[in-house]
């Protein structure tokens, strides 16, 4: 079968040159290749192609007998004209009888979407094993579609949502993705790893948990084989993890960075990480293997915030860690979400005094990303309309009654100036990402507060 896999247009951050391999994209590209597919893959928000040049390209290079159309799947960059531009593609697509599948978290948490969309199939969750069922059988045939769980589609005008599946996907029985099927030249000088799926915490303002179960992870064999071959295949220099906390297993990661070690490896790395996941010796075994970045996600210096919203760790562990990783050798990256649910004035000068006195080398600032999938969406959407979400919005969506956006936007403009006090720099278009490598290049290391998408791979070498 001909397969057209999709990561439809998006706005606006599009314009920069920030933007990462989609990783899992090409995974579930070179499983398909792998069940004896015939697969592409068509980068269209990267690109920068409309779907008059999606018609172009199936006319002309590749007539697919289906299209899967990747929404929100594992990083959430898209907006609500993203999903326009989908139904645009799936409207065009029905004039050429080409099946459309969408998948992601956006079909799995709202699948009556398939009314709006108007695609033909979508994936309810994981989507590897149900996309191999679905090949197996005839997707024409309704009788067949009834048989397959974790799917929605429509049959007599009805949306009919199948049984979700339970079954989880074999990590270790993933094949390396194959890179090729993506244009590498175009995204940025850092590769990409998955190694693991899911996560330990249930954070009310994170869908992971909700969408990939409990965490799960490749063997440090199977990692380090992965690690192997981007360094030898494309002279990769710096690797990712990108997996949403890839830390839980200590031996795992232990395994990882002794084999990299005994196999010298001469590759630097970074990754994801929660605090309460964090042991000295781990971390420092990982820097000996050639880890420099790492990121952790904070949210806020309150522990009563942290409390209110699921987050669980300690927030004086914390500040400690910080120190100590720092101490280590370590860039260190933080995210807040400076408009978590019951913050206060008092909560936000905590998470002022936190910055502060930890000074991260890279501080990624949020608002409230309103996504489906999350306690706090399921909550707020029963009292109330929500607005279209965005989780890089640069003011806060919602109005507290405690903590006026007034007030907040103007805390944020102390820390900002404290900020600049300390000799960081503040970047809050994506535009100016060119300017700071710039000055990078001429300074040194540098940091910076960005209310944008960050350039991952800043200072990896130090």
């Amino acid at each position: 079968m001909n397969i057209l896999l999709i990561n439809p247009p998006n706005v606006p951050f599009s314009e920069s040159k920030l933007l990462i391999e989609p990783i899992d994209i090409i995974t579930l590209g070179t499983y398909l290749q792998e069940l004896k597919n015939n697969v592409r893959f068509l980068d269209m928000d990267c690109k920068k192609l409309n779907c008059s040049d999606l018609i172009k390209y199936i006319e002309n290079e590749f007539m697919p007998d289906m299209v899967i159309v990747s929404y929100d799947y594992h990083i959430p960059l898209h907006t609500q004209k993203a999903l326009e531009n989908i139904a645009k593609i799936c409207k065009e697509l029905k004039k050429y009888n080409i099946k459309t599948i969408m998948i992601g978290k956006t079909v799995t948490y709202d699948p009556k979407i398939i009314d709006i969309i108007k695609f033909d199939i979508g994936i309810i969750g994981e989507t590897e094993n149900t996309i191999k069922n679905l090949l197996n059988s005839n997707i024409n045939n309704v009788k067949d579609l009834s048989m397959i769980k974790g799917i929605v589609f429509k049959k007599d005008g009805k949306i009919i949502i199948n049984t979700p599946s339970e079954e989880r996907c074999d990590l270790d029985k993933l094949p390396i993705p194959n890179r090729k099927l993506a244009d590498l030249e175009d995204y940025i000088d850092v590769r990409s790893i998955l190694s693991s799926r899911g996560c330990i915490n249930k954070c009310d303002f994170c869908p992971t948990y909700n969408y990939w179960g409990s965490w799960r992870g490749k063997s440090a064999e199977n990692v380090v084989k992965e690690i192997e071959y981007l360094i030898s295949n494309y002279n990769t220099k710096k690797i990712l993890f990108l997996d949403d906390n890839a830390t839980v297993n200590k031996k795992r990661m232990q395994d990882i960075s002794k084999a990299i070690i005994e196999k010298k490896l001469n590759i630097k790395l970074g990754c994801l990480a929660s605090i309460n996941t964090y042991d000295k010796e781990t971390f420092e075994l990982m820097y000996k293997a050639g880890f420099r970045w790492l990121h952790f996600g904070i949210e806020s210096g309150s522990q009563k915030v942290l409390e209110n919203n699921n987050k669980n760790f300690d927030i004086v562990y914390a500040k400690n860690v910080i120190k100590e990783v720092k101490q280590m050798g370590y860039r260190v990256r933080t995210s807040f979400i400076f408009d978590l649910p019951t913050t206060t004035k008092e909560d936000m000068q905590k998470t002022i005094e936190f910055i502060l006195e930890t000074e991260p080398d890279e501080i990624r600032g949020h608002f409230l990303s309103l996504r489906l999938g999350t306690t706090i969406y399921s909550k707020l959407s029963k009292e109330k309309e929500l607005p279209t979400q965005y989780i890089h919005s640069d003011k806060p969506l919602l109005e507290s009654k405690v903590y006026t956006n007034f007030d907040m936007l103007q805390d944020i403009d102390i820390l900002i100036n404290r900020l600049k006090d300390k000799d960081y720099k503040i970047v809050r278009d994506v535009s100016k990402w060119e300017d700071l490598e710039k000055l990078r290049n001429k300074e040194g290391k540098i940091k910076f507060l960005s209310f944008c998408p960050s350039r991952y791979g800043i200072d990896w070498e130090k």
